[in-house]
């Protein structure tokens, strides 16, 4: 689920802060974040060759503060892809168990680690962008501070639709219900989804819903199955479309997120200790994730006036 903001500017208050990212030019990185530091105010201050502990001294109002820089790579999905595309990212975990936190925190044995990473933009010679990922406590609690002129907000909501807050759902800009083309799931007048839409359409009147194609099995031996079931998914979203024109399916054709063991296994890393890994790393010279997700967000972009997030501001 995607919210639009204005303009997202990172601001740290006086401590230690471990910053996350997923480049190997560790030196590139340092200075995007003592530009930003610089931004907000702050006298940076680079220690020597070969300092230990520190990267980066940071000096105001009295206070001085020892930033370390660290490399991990985390998988990302649809905020990954606006990242990429150079947007700033807030990552709201609505989900009771907390599964984004434990992805992208830094010390996956401490709840209360810092979860936050930087992603090199895909053109050379870009700042790059940064995820950073809140619990709805934590956004509520920001809104007067650090993160309140956040440009893209992505919420990963609950299943269960209501235990998600109905005040930010009524907030949203754009909200995406993801489904398999599997025939029970879509069988019934495709119930779930219309029972999920008409559930967020009676708790916010404007935003646009979409319906993706998720763990899509693109081979040739299913494709006429695909090809019945999107025909049927396809009519019953324009039926229910006829009373609020507002909702509609993404064709698969233009984006929908295929079946991948990088998004199956994601998170292995916290069940046997082996170091993360970034969902969009090539193997075999592809990389599905990055592919469909980088369409998904490029879909919204053409489809919605998420585009104007690029138009400077005034």
């Amino acid at each position: 689920m995607v919210h639009r903001r204005c303009v997202f500017l990172p601001a740290r208050k006086p401590a230690q802060c471990t910053t996350l990212w997923s480049s190997k030019d560790t030196e590139s990185f340092e200075k995007h974040i003592g530009v930003l530091f610089r931004n907000a105010g702050w006298k940076v201050i680079a220690p020597l060759a070969n300092t230990r502990g520190y990267d980066l001294e940071l000096q105001r109002d009295g206070h001085r503060i020892a930033v370390q820089v660290k490399n991990y790579t985390r998988k990302c999905s649809l905020a990954g892809a606006f990242a990429l595309m150079g947007h700033d990212v807030i990552l709201l975990d609505l989900d009771p168990d907390q599964n984004l936190h434990k992805l992208f925190r830094a010390d996956t044995d401490d709840a209360g680690s810092e979860a936050c990473l930087f992603v090199p933009a895909l053109m050379k010679n870009q700042p790059g962008a940064t995820i950073t990922v809140l619990s709805h406590a934590q956004w509520q609690q920001s809104q007067a501070g650090d993160y309140r002129d956040a440009k893209v907000v992505i919420c990963d909501c609950s299943p269960v639709l209501a235990e998600n807050p109905a005040g930010l759902i009524g907030q949203f800009d754009y909200c995406i219900i993801p489904t398999t083309l599997n025939p029970l799931g879509i069988a019934k007048n495709a119930n779930v989804i219309t029972r999920t839409f008409a559930h967020i359409r009676s708790l916010n009147p404007r935003a646009e819903l979409f319906c993706l194609i998720n763990g899509y099995d693109s081979s040739k031996a299913v494709e006429k199955k695909n090809e019945v079931l999107l025909t049927h998914l396809q009519k019953e979203i324009d039926r229910y479309a006829q009373h609020d024109p507002k909702c509609r399916l993404i064709p698969p054709d233009e984006a929908k997120v295929r079946h991948s063991s990088a998004l199956l296994y994601w998170g292995y890393h916290i069940v046997d200790g082996s170091r993360p890994q970034l969902a969009f790393r090539e193997v075999a010279g592809r990389s599905y994730p990055r592919t469909d997700f980088l369409q998904l967000a490029e879909y919204l972009e053409n489809h919605t006036d998420l585009a104007t997030l690029r138009e400077p501001r005034g």
